[in-house]
């Protein structure tokens, strides 16, 4: 018998269901929700005992062939995925290093930008620009970043004609590395925008535009931040992936994933729902720690952002954490009435069942700054191992679980020279080093558009500039 097509609903219930070609240029739902397969495929145990023979590029193949149904044929999908990679500096893509004999970092940031976005967003350019050429069709990108996913989208879709690329960020809130990764890239189809806000405010404009259902359709738009579900399609491999090497028939291993927007820790998630053995996912956070005091009170409530050394997860508003309680609850009805509160006074209260239910898959500690920066210090110091302050908030975090697993991986999101500033100020300058495309990026020219925190300010740009 033929096996059913597989098709995507939105979390909120009132948009039609899409196949996975359409979902993905749709970005968000019409009906302001986020689209998760109608139900999870199954790896079978036979094919996960191949993984640990098998490349990055054919394991991600085996994960992601799961969900394209036949908008793609196997040739065409395996030369998407071995184009996405070849630039990477790593030949294991996201290779493990050892910390000690239970704690392991998971490598996320040797692609070309130095950052886990560039995994999912350097296959994505290509599978949409594939896409595009079978039909002759162009697109407008939309996109809000807190440093490093504007990084990738901007390189991964940078000269491609069939695009046009608007990115917002947080104006002056990002490093200046990661600042210079975008507004140095010379492309005639690039826009940088940085908005008088944070994040969140970016984030605002992005879902207030996209819910403007005319004006998406007229200038067809996309997303390629984490509400695109090929970004979190992407991000279940390296879980497959660390989990082959580490050979988790035998151990119960702890992931540790430093969060803000939830789209890194729910690709875990969805790992396991397929059938990947998963110990516990712990979502690591700074001050910034919205979905730690959700676990704790059942209440998810919004306070100021805080400024952190860790700027990638000053987050209040988690978007994809609306598609694990939709996983949970199954109610959409309930999803509307949530967000619709969220909107509204910033908040909303979850029953004590369905925390039970996420707290069966996830933990969540937070660290503070000082936390992060002695993690990093004492790190370099016992093992001459350098991470991020992002890494050091999973690693901090993941050593205040529970001692009962065999083994922890902690996601290492971003290269250290992406916060050198920081990192100078916890080690010292002559321990970093530079790489040769990092340190040009200070001879190049910038060229970014400042505006307000308007939304009808960055609408009129669009439609100004767009294809």
């Amino acid at each position: 018998m033929d096996k059913k097509p597989l098709k995507y609903i939105s979390t909120r219930g009132h948009s039609k269901k899409l196949d996975f070609k359409d979902v993905i240029f749709e970005g968000l739902a019409p009906d302001g929700g986020l689209y998760i397969p109608e139900e999870w495929p199954k790896i079978s145990n036979s094919l996960l005992s191949t993984f640990p023979k098998k490349i990055y590029q054919e394991i991600a193949y085996d994960v992601i062939s799961m969900y394209t149904d036949n908008s793609i044929n196997n040739d065409e999908l395996q030369n998407i995925i071995n184009l996405s990679y070849k630039n990477f500096e790593s030949t294991n893509i996201t290779p493990l290093t050892k910390i000690s004999d239970k704690e392991y970092l998971l490598e996320l940031y040797h692609g070309p930008t130095y950052a886990f976005k560039d995994i999912a967003m350097q296959f994505i350019s290509q599978l949409m620009s594939f896409y595009l050429s079978e039909n002759n069709k162009k697109i407008n990108i939309l996109g809000a970043t807190s440093g490093d996913t504007g990084a990738a989208a901007i390189e991964g879709f940078k000269n491609i004609e069939s695009s046009k690329i608007f990115m917002l960020h947080p104006y002056k809130k990002i490093s200046d590395i990661q600042r210079k990764f975008m507004t140095t890239v010379d492309s005639k189809n690039v826009y940088n925008i940085a908005i008088k806000g944070n994040f969140d405010d970016c984030q605002t404009i992005i879902k207030t535009i996209f819910s403007d259902i005319n004006f998406k359709k007229n200038k067809n738009l996309t997303a390629v931040n984490s509400i695109n579900w090929a970004r979190i399609m992407c991000q279940m491999v390296y879980y497959f992936y660390a989990s082959s090497r580490l050979d988790n028939i035998k151990h119960n291993i702890l992931y540790s994933v430093p969060t803000g927007n939830f789209g890194d820790i729910f690709a875990g998630y969805i790992a396991s729902k397929m059938g990947l053995k998963i110990g516990i996912l712990n979502i690591a956070t700074n001050e910034n720690d919205i979905l730690t005091r959700t676990l704790q009170t059942g209440v998810h409530q919004t306070r100021d952002v805080i400024s952190t050394t860790s700027p990638s997860i000053d987050i209040q508003v988690s978007s994809n954490f609306e598609r694990l309680l939709y996983d949970i609850t199954k109610d959409s009805d309930l999803i509307n009435s949530i967000m619709n509160s969220l909107k509204n006074s910033g908040e909303y209260s979850i029953t004590s069942e369905v925390i039970s239910s996420i707290q069966k898959s996830f933990s969540s500690y937070t660290v503070s700054q000082t936390e992060a920066a002695d993690t990093i210090k004492k790190l370099f110091t016992e093992k001459q191992i350098l991470i991020d302050p992002h890494t050091a908030v999973g690693l901090a975090s993941s050593k205040k679980c529970k001692n009962d697993h065999d083994l922890y991986v902690t996601l290492s999101t971003a290269h250290p020279i992406k916060f050198r500033d920081t990192i100078v100020e916890i080690i010292g300058d002559n321990k970093i080093k530079t790489p040769n495309n990092v340190s040009s990026l200070f001879n190049m020219k910038e060229k970014l558009y400042i505006m307000e925190n308007d939304c009808d300010e960055v609408k009129k740009f669009i439609e100004e500039n767009a294809s």
